[in-house]
């Protein structure tokens, strides 16, 4: 798919809500490191493990806009020898924390995080930000938020479903709305935001246009 979608991100700030002042400043130091170097995705992931005490599974997408976090974890694991704890997130999702630490004991078993963002969406087709603004207060549900996205004939891409419906793998989600029965295609397009100061190819998912999509 050609085109380009430029997400201006005005205001973006996400934090554990009993985060320590430590922690705090060490990502701030990542992330304008990565700002400062361009750092792809992989580069990213590697900052925080070496500068940041701790990193969390469900941080790692929103700190860092990473989409595919698992499958960068794997491809470090071992050569960074990581050290894991499970953890419980908002108080209903299990993921994982990793460390460089070898004594995981002082890093907590909970977590509760907030978002708040204030992003532009500029793209190609003059698309902006406004219908999935509208669709995140409509719906509650992730999932359900995706499937409204897609019906109404919206472009959904990864960073899309990350900053407006809380979904870190919409892979999965795609997944389990193709088993419902919906024809969603996929493809790539190419992102810029400036909060790391990259370009990329991101997924980008979309109905059929057999199935009546726009």
């Amino acid at each position: 798919m050609t085109g380009n979608i430029d997400y201006q991100i005005e205001k973006y700030h996400f934090a554990a809500v009993d985060e320590s002042s430590r922690v705090a400043h060490q990502w701030a130091e990542v992330l304008e490191e990565c700002r400062q170097l361009r750092a792809g995705a992989e580069a990213r992931l590697r900052l925080a493990l070496l500068n940041v005490d701790y990193v969390t599974s469900f941080e790692l997408p929103f700190r860092l806009l990473l989409i595919r976090t698992p499958q960068l974890i794997a491809g470090l694991r071992e050569e960074m020898q990581l050290n894991q704890k499970d953890a419980i997130f908002n108080g209903k999702r299990f993921g994982c924390v990793w460390s460089l630490k070898a004594d995981l004991g002082d890093v907590p078993d909970t977590f509760q995080y907030r978002l708040a963002t204030r992003i532009r969406r500029v793209d190609s087709a003059g698309a902006a930000a406004a219908p999935y603004q509208q669709i995140a207060k409509e719906a509650k549900a992730p999932r359900e938020r995706l499937r409204l996205a897609l019906e109404s004939g919206l472009q959904v891409t990864a960073l899309d479903a990350l900053f407006w419906f809380g979904i870190q793998r919409i892979a999965a989600e795609v997944s389990r709305l193709r088993k419902s029965g919906m024809r969603i295609v996929t493809a790539e397009i190419d992102a810029t935001d400036n909060l790391t100061g990259t370009t990329r190819r991101v997924p980008v998912y979309f109905l059929s246009a057999a199935a009546g999509a726009v």
